[in-house]
């Protein structure tokens, strides 16, 4: 395998825009008064966070907190909604820490000299590569990644920017002691039927490109509700295309839940938040405020023994 330190990046850039930069479509109408909503799906947010409304008039916009998250598909709201939000219109919710939403494609690769003129923007920086050491000889190498992820508020005249500043700060800490292993370069499907406890053959939509397990693969189950991890997939069935894993499965995993399969082609197995800043910084003739995350990552990796030699006559 590639010890890449810009997957990893990748892989945290990934994560920020799903979590934090949450959004859904509603999957009906919005009518003044409502305090529950129907959307395409509640994954990425939680009871008491900040949400924002908008449909395709960006001008049509209200600020609310969730009370609940219901299910898969239902939300509701601590106050009720003001004006119409139409699925035609394109409705939307979007997840608002401090009342300000963070878009995805300001969820930025290295740290820049000048950031973009908008609300709020992260960059994820990988710094270096330390630590690096043989935890089996031959074959397995230890790696670990260090990443500086700073979120930049635009100023205001008021305390908000570093209110929000902090708010985003502490969403990151949270993000990352929460998915200690990190999704870095996976494969997943979502599955096309329902998983119940005890099973251990998984209808798929394909298994092309899936086989039987002859390197450390990781296959997990996940949807909504659950996780269950470490399978390894011993054989391969047709008609319909299942897999068939080393165990039972633990929990009940649900289509409606999103219900995937996911393997993990890289697997990080250790990482933590070691340090959190906040403060003001100046980019180009700009001052911001801004929360920083400094997060390290450990992987263990196969290099192929024995190895030919690139220093000899050949």
């Amino acid at each position: 395998m590639v010890h890449s330190a810009e997957q990893v990046a990748d892989g945290i850039i990934l994560l920020i825009q799903k979590v934090l930069g949450a959004r859904t479509v509603l999957t009906s109408d919005v009518v003044t008064g409502s305090q529950t909503l129907h959307v395409d799906n509640t994954f990425h947010f939680k009871d008491a966070e900040s949400v924002v409304l908008i449909d395709i008039d960006q001008d049509h916009v209200e600020y609310h907190s969730i009370l609940q998250i219901i299910d898969t598909n239902t939300v509701s709201l601590v106050n009720p909604v003001q004006s119409n939000f139409t699925v035609a219109n394109q409705g939307t919710l979007h997840k608002a820490l401090g009342n300000v939403p963070l878009s995805s494609d300001m969820v930025l690769f290295g740290d820049r000299m000048v950031i973009p003129n908008t609300d709020v923007a992260i960059t994820v920086e990988p710094r270096d590569m330390s630590d690096i050491e043989w935890v089996v000889i031959p074959g397995g190498l230890s790696v670990q990644y260090n990443v500086v992820v700073t979120a930049y508020v635009k100023l205001d005249e008021t305390e908000n920017a570093h209110r929000v500043a902090m708010k985003y700060g502490d969403a990151l800490f949270d993000l990352f002691v929460t998915n200690v292993h990190l999704d870095v370069v996976n494969d997943e499907v979502f599955l096309p039927a329902d998983v119940s406890t005890g099973d251990t053959e998984i209808v798929v939509t394909s298994t092309s490109g899936w086989g039987i397990d002859t390197l450390n693969y990781d296959y997990e189950l996940q949807d909504t509700n659950h996780a269950d991890t470490h399978f390894k997939i011993v054989n391969i069935l047709s008609g319909p295309p299942r897999v068939v894993l080393n165990r039972p499965v633990s929990y009940d995993f649900k289509v409606s839940d999103r219900a995937l399969l996911r393997r993990r082609v890289r697997y990080i197995y250790n990482s933590l938040v070691s340090n959190v800043q906040s403060g003001f910084i100046q980019k180009g003739s700009a001052m911001y405020k801004a929360a920083q995350i400094t997060w390290w990552g450990k992987e263990t990796g196969d290099v192929s023994f024995d190895q030919t030699s690139h220093g000899g006559i050949t």
